[in-house]
């Protein structure tokens, strides 16, 4: 449960800005676009950590300019029956570019679907997840950070509901 409010938090942190943000005239109407320069950031793959539930690493591919194939390997050293569980993820994952933008910022939004493998001491689950989050890539360093919630059902060998959050940071190349 603190690991839900943390999250909200934190991206109720990230949103309030938004709101702050000053009206603009509507005398100047300018579209805006993510524009990503060429070096910094605007890599096809990243590489990177993912901290919350589950911690592990992230591995991430472009496949177009909204859209992405995500991966996550995570462990857990006090899951399972005796003290073990790795869970590994993919998604892939459908990007909003220029959706949100903050002052010259632009933080791209993301929804996504994805299967769910879950290994541990007692056996092995199997599921499918739906993730969102949002993400912002740097302009002058080859970085990405992102928030990400998603809800998994464990489909095999038994139904059941799971979820999983947290904070990333990957390096861009």
């Amino acid at each position: 449960m603190k690991r839900c409010i943390a999250i909200f938090l934190l991206c109720l942190a990230l949103a309030a800005p938004a709101v702050a943000a000053p009206a603009k005239s509507k005398a100047k109407k300018t579209e805006t676009t993510i524009n990503i320069p060429g070096k910094p950031a605007n890599g096809p793959t990243g590489i990177g950590i993912f901290f919350g539930q589950p911690t592990g690493i992230d591995f991430q591919m472009d496949l177009s300019r909204t859209s992405w194939a995500d991966f996550k390997a995570a462990w857990n050293l006090a899951g399972g029956n005796n003290g073990f569980s790795i869970l590994l993820q993919g998604n892939y994952e459908y990007a909003f570019p220029g959706m949100i933008v903050i002052e010259s910022a632009s933080f791209t939004p993301f929804v996504g679907f994805g299967a769910i493998v879950n290994v541990y001491d007692g056996g092995a689950q199997f599921g499918a997840r739906a993730p969102a989050g949002i993400s912002y890539r740097f302009k002058s360093i080859p970085v990405e950070l992102f928030v990400e919630i998603g809800l998994d059902l464990y489909l095999f060998p038994t139904l059941a509901p799971g979820g999983s959050g947290g904070l990333g940071v990957r390096y861009r190349f």
